[in-house]
């Protein structure tokens, strides 16, 4: 009887390894498929430009560079896009009201907003990363357009 038992047990075990064995195969063959789709994702289309030429000084409003850039953005989307991506890098100064957080913050709405009222549609803006720089760059504004 206890051999039964026994056999029992080395066949639920090698099943368990045969198992293991194939997530592991998987495992390896999966990132190649990711690696390929990633490839799709890259941005279309990106913008890069200073924040001082696009907003007033110290503040998140746009100035008439600001507004064209906004236009241009617009200008540049020749089907509905699936994102539209705004990033800010960079040193800002802060104001009296707003740290330097808070402005680059503003900015970014400010710029979406605009978009928005240009004919974007909200759902397709999305905010991405907000990174202070260790040396003295300027704030960069980035806006990356991705489609489907």
């Amino acid at each position: 009887m206890k051999m039964q038992r026994a056999d029992r047990w080395s066949l639920a075990f090698a099943d368990l390894s045969l198992l293991m064995l194939g997530l592991i195969v998987l495992s390896f063959v999966h990132p190649a498929s990711v690696a390929e789709v990633s490839k799709t994702d890259v941005p279309s289309r990106a913008f890069e430009w200073t924040t001082a030429s696009l907003f007033e000084s110290n503040e998140a409003m746009l100035t008439s560079a600001g507004k064209e850039k906004v236009s241009l953005v617009i200008a540049s989307l020749s089907e509905r896009p699936k994102e539209v991506t705004l990033s800010i890098t960079g040193n800002s100064e802060s104001s009296a009201r707003l740290d330097e957080w808070e402005l680059s913050s503003a900015r970014m709405a400010s710029f979406a907003r605009s978009l928005k009222a240009n004919g974007l549609e909200g759902s397709a803006i999305v905010f991405g990363e907000q990174r202070r720089l260790n040396n003295e760059s300027p704030q960069q504004l980035i806006v990356s357009v991705r489609y489907h």
